[in-house]
């Protein structure tokens, strides 16, 4: 039965995942065919872009990242995927956010889990007759971890990734706001207590004379 699925693979070599993605090029099987496929690396805790291709473009970056996998490495490397990975930093409020709804994110969240910084993953949005056969050619670079995701289950996830990206820019926001309210109120509690002081201040000189 063919599928479509998204499928990671993790390398300890950084050689290793460019070899995959330079064979998957040229190789051709009658039992699976990719549509797109990208190498991805995890430096200073961040998941960056490195190189991809696909069928539509194989040099247009632009055009690659618009596209499905593009917005799948968007989303591992941003808000959602940092705070997954525990590079939460000043983020810590937003959590509480990501604890409630962790449920689903099963491929984005294994993928920040397994990768550590300064490895490699191949990522690829293959149509599947047998996963056996694209299993084999992955195989044969040694990847320390490979896991798939039907590409109508990612889709539901990268929607809730999405959703949730709202509402952590809501709730920053929501923050920011509290911080100016907050700075405006101590610019004028401080300005009330200048003119009591300057107030007080010619009062006394009132009194001296």
């Amino acid at each position: 039965m063919e599928e479509n699925n998204i499928v990671v693979a993790v390398f300890n070599d950084d050689s290793k995942a460019y070899q995959v993605l330079s064979e998957s090029k040229l190789k051709k099987h009658d039992q699976y065919q990719i549509m797109e496929a990208a190498v991805i690396k995890k430096e200073n805790g961040n998941i960056v872009f490195k190189d991809g291709y696909s069928p539509r473009t194989t040099t247009d970056t632009t055009a690659f990242k618009s596209g499905l996998i593009g917005s799948i490495i968007g989303i591992l490397g941003g808000p959602i995927g940092i705070l997954l990975g525990g590079s939460i930093g000043s983020m810590i409020g937003a959590t509480k956010i990501v604890n409630r709804q962790r449920e689903g994110f099963s491929l984005i969240e294994r993928t920040v889990e397994e990768l550590y910084n300064g490895e490699t993953a191949f990522v690829a949005n293959v149509q599947e007759n047998n996963e056996i056969a694209f299993n084999h050619f992955l195989q044969q670079y040694d990847p320390k971890f490979v896991y798939r995701k039907e590409v109508s289950l990612m889709e539901t996830e990268m929607n809730k990734a999405r959703e949730m990206e709202q509402e952590l820019a809501r709730e920053e926001e929501e923050r920011r706001r509290e911080e100016r309210s907050e700075d405006r109120h101590e610019k004028a509690e401080e300005m009330k207590e200048r003119i009591k002081s300057e107030f007080q201040r010619i009062k006394e000189k009132l009194t001296e004379k």
